[in-house]
């Protein structure tokens, strides 16, 4: 995979390439999912259905492969049947969607990227549990990864997890001209309310979009598109 990730491919190949060795590998399925806040997206070749399930439900916040990505080893595998042991319902809900689906299982490489954003590529199958001949290398594994990213960090996302957030037209009008280079008593004089609502309505599209901060917030926000 390595060596030909290394190669100037177009997206498509790209993806081709993976799908390639997911089946050579044994998996049915591919998933590169980039942890970086609001900003997290996914690429990969699982059924559209499920695509919009997982984001329609949030699953972000209830996945236990995203939850071992950030707490866990940096390669690990999983199972339904494992996951649901720990008697959540959310879980339990999670692959019982997923398993509609064919995934029951799989194999998983986290890799931080910074202070908090992590790069995780998953294989996925139907089997109940992934059989390794082998324990996988971690830094080989890395180093897949990085070329994972380096064609697909930048490809056509198959999933925002953004869909989730919502800014009232109040905080989005806010940021709109905060990102202007406007100060808060100009935007209260501007759009006629008082000070204190303005510094509101930044402060609670901030937490929306899980900033440090109002001008983070606004660079969150044209990223995005929503201002």
């Amino acid at each position: 995979m390595i060596d030909t990730l290394s190669l100037p491919l177009e997206e498509r190949a790209a993806r081709r390439a993976l799908r390639d060795f997911s089946a050579d590998a044994g998996f049915d399925y591919y998933a590169y999912l980039h942890l970086r806040g609001p900003e997290s997206f996914t690429v990969s070749n699982y059924p559209r259905e499920w695509q919009d399930i997982y984001v329609r439900n949030n699953y972000l916040r209830v996945d236990p492969v995203v939850t071992n990505a950030k707490h866990g080893p940096s390669i690990f595998s999983w199972s339904a049947a494992d996951a649901k042991r720990s008697g959540r319902r959310d879980v339990t809900q999670f692959y019982s969607d997923a398993s509609r689906f064919g995934i029951l299982s799989g194999l998983s490489v986290s890799v931080p990227v910074g202070f908090k954003d992590r790069m995780v590529f998953t294989l996925a199958s139907d089997n109940p549990r992934v059989r390794i001949d082998s324990e996988p290398d971690p830094v080989t594994a890395a180093v897949a990864v990085a070329f994972v990213h380096s064609r697909l960090g930048a490809a056509s996302h198959d999933a925002t997890m953004a869909a989730d957030i919502h800014l009232s037209p109040r905080e989005a009008e806010c940021l709109r001209w905060f990102a202007d280079g406007m100060s808060m008593p100009d935007i209260a004089e501007t759009i006629g309310i008082g000070y204190r609502s303005v510094r509101s309505y930044l402060d609670a599209a901030t937490r929306k979009l899980g900033a440090s901060n109002s001008r983070q917030a606004t660079s969150i926000a044209i990223r995005l598109g929503m201002i």
